[in-house]
Parts: C-alpha cells; structure tokens; sequence
C-alpha cells in the first residue's frame, strides 16, 4: 500500500505519536547523529514528508521526542537574528524567559531524570547541543577562537540553568528573572566580543 506524503487525511492516524516513540527509541539507541529521519519514519511506519510537516525539522523532533517543551536550537535562533551588537542581551533574555516557564522546567526536570536512569539519553542530548548549538555558534563568532568562544557561552548558560532550576543554588534560585539577566548579559558580551586581528609574526 501506498503511504500518501504531506498532510495527512483528515481522521487519519496522522502518525504523530508514532514518529515520537519511534524517535525517543532511535536516537537513546543510535544518539542524535546516528538516527536518520528515514530510520524514524521507517520504524514509525510513515512517510518521512510527516516528520516535516509535524515537527519541521530533526532538531524539534529530537525536543519533542525527548519530553522537552522548547527546543533549545529554536531559542539561540531567535537570540541570533537582529543587530550582532545586541546578540548577548537578546539572548540572557531569551533564555531566562524560556526557562522560567513551568512546563519548560517540568520538560528539564523529565530529561534530567530520564538521563540518569538512560545514560544513552544523555549521549544523544549531548551529540543534539554539540550539533545543533555549539556548531551554530562557532559559524556566528567565526575565526579562530570560534570553537572556544561558543563552548565558553555555553557552559554558561547551562551553568545558570542547572544551577537555578535543576539544583536550586542560591543565590540564583531567589534571584528575579531580570537579575538573572543582568547577571548573563556581561559575560556573553564579553564572550561576543569582535577579537582582534593576529599581529603578524
């Protein structure tokens, strides 16, 4: 039998579900890069023209199919559209604002512990920051200090939000959101930075 591509008929099974459990096993079982988008639709049973049509792209598969109610490559996209000067503000903001959602912190608090229990999980949401973050941010800083650059951001976003919502480390678990901010801002504008020129030996 034929699958139909694209949208699904209407009071169909429009494979969904299917695609996400078929994913949540794929990727804990081959990691992020491993598990191809036709691997998922083929162990799904559908056409892999479903997986755009309900998540758009690998990267909000793997969120979704990982419990997390905001993709965090969705987040650095957004932070990293308008003028490059204001980058760093947008994305404290951003971040702070994402994750101070109850059902962000309850989708965290569902990977983390999953994680711990399927170190395999862990793998493949290291494999998804790597791929999907850290690369994104070596191709926006650019040069040669790009892959430090982009590894510095991000141990400091995870550090705050590890440490507020998932460990509760005070003084960040009291602070106000807008101090939170205030308190990202300063380090990924210095991270941000334009580097100078090497002086020619």
């Amino acid at each position: 039998m034929n699958k139909s591509r694209g949208r699904p008929r209407t009071g169909a099974d429009d494979g969904r579900d299917r695609l996400l459990a078929a994913a949540r096993e794929l990727f804990a079982a081959r990691g992020y890069n491993g598990a191809t988008l036709r691997m998922i639709a083929g162990q799904a049973g559908c056409d892999p023209a479903l997986i755009a049509y309900h998540f758009g792209s690998k990267k909000e598969l793997f969120a979704r199919s990982m419990a997390l109610s905001l993709g965090p490559s969705m987040v650095l996209e957004k932070a990293l559209e308008g003028d490059p000067m204001t980058a760093p503000e947008r994305l404290a903001a951003l971040v702070v604002r994402a994750w101070e959602a109850p059902d962000v912190q309850r989708s965290l608090m569902q990977l983390v512990s999953t994680g711990l229990r399927h170190p395999e999980v862990l793998q493949a949401f290291r494999e998804y920051i790597e791929r999907e973050i850290v690369s994104r941010l070596v191709e926006y800083y650019g040069g040669p200090a790009a892959t430090e650059r982009a590894g510095a951001t991000i141990t400091i976003i995870i550090g705050i939000i590890f440490g507020r919502y998932v460990i509760g480390v005070e003084p960040l678990r009291s602070a106000s959101p807008d101090r939170l901010v205030g308190l990202l801002t300063p380090s990924l504008r210095a991270i941000s930075a334009p580097r100078g020129r090497a002086r020619p030996a």
